[in-house]
């Protein structure tokens, strides 16, 4: 169901960089793509849901990969990433809900488990600590100018948020990096952006691109709860 067959058997996979995955959330569509200057929809309209293919790229200093994978999300906190391999079978999955993450390694029948509080400090897990901050995009709202505004985030946080015709196009912290938002479509009349790159301070970057969406799919809770029934469960803080 959600095309989770379709995307096992077509999706290839060159590395498996675990980060590749805030998130998200953001959405895709069918729609052609709009700057944002020239997309119309209804002010205030949210995805509350969605599934959809992903395409994902990660640079490092002397590193680089790419692939492609399956994202499930239901708002506010709640997603599911499901890594594949060249072969199209399941290579790693991650949940996220609320203040727990939950990252399977399925080749090893292994599992991390915790609050975000446990991943480490620095290195590819730790860009997991800043997924709620990427994926916290501003409700479109038409009556806003474009404009760049200073503010303090939900997470406290003081950032820089640019504006074009209502919606978000970019942010940027000291501590998280910057994020842009790319691509924008509208779809039964939501605005959102089908790219996401992400910069960070320590110059590294990763940019998702969204493809075959579904948009405010009805998900089960099971959906976004792990069965760790056969895995060897280790804390997130044995991650290096």
């Amino acid at each position: 169901m959600y095309m989770v067959e379709k995307v096992y058997m077509v999706a290839k996979m060159v590395g498996a960089p675990v980060l590749l995955l805030f998130l998200s959330f953001v959405l895709s569509g069918c729609s052609a793509f709009r700057t944002p200057a020239e997309l119309t929809y209804v002010s205030g309209r949210m995805v509350e849901s969605l599934s959809g293919t992903v395409s994902l790229s990660y640079t490092a200093p002397g590193r680089s990969v790419s692939g492609n994978g399956y994202l499930m999300y239901r708002r506010p906190d709640q997603l599911r990433m499901v890594v594949l391999s060249p072969f199209g079978s399941v290579l790693q999955e991650v949940y996220l809900s609320g203040k727990m993450i939950t990252i399977i390694d399925s080749g090893n029948g292994i599992a991390f488990s915790g609050s975000f509080m446990e991943l480490p400090d620095k290195g590819d897990f730790s860009y997991w600590r800043y997924v709620y901050w990427l994926i916290d995009i501003d409700r479109p709202d038409s009556s806003r100018n474009s404009a760049v505004i200073q503010r303090t985030n939900r997470f406290g946080q003081q950032e820089n948020a640019t504006f074009e015709n209502g919606l978000l196009v970019s942010k940027t912290t000291v501590e998280g990096g910057d994020v842009t938002y790319r691509r924008f479509a509208s779809v039964q009349g939501t605005a959102f952006p089908l790219e996401i790159t992400y910069d960070s301070k320590t110059k590294e970057k990763c940019t998702i691109l969204l493809e075959d969406p579904e948009i405010n799919v009805p998900f089960s809770d099971a959906a976004f709860s792990p069965d760790l029934s056969k895995l060897r469960v280790y804390p997130l803080s044995s991650l290096k």
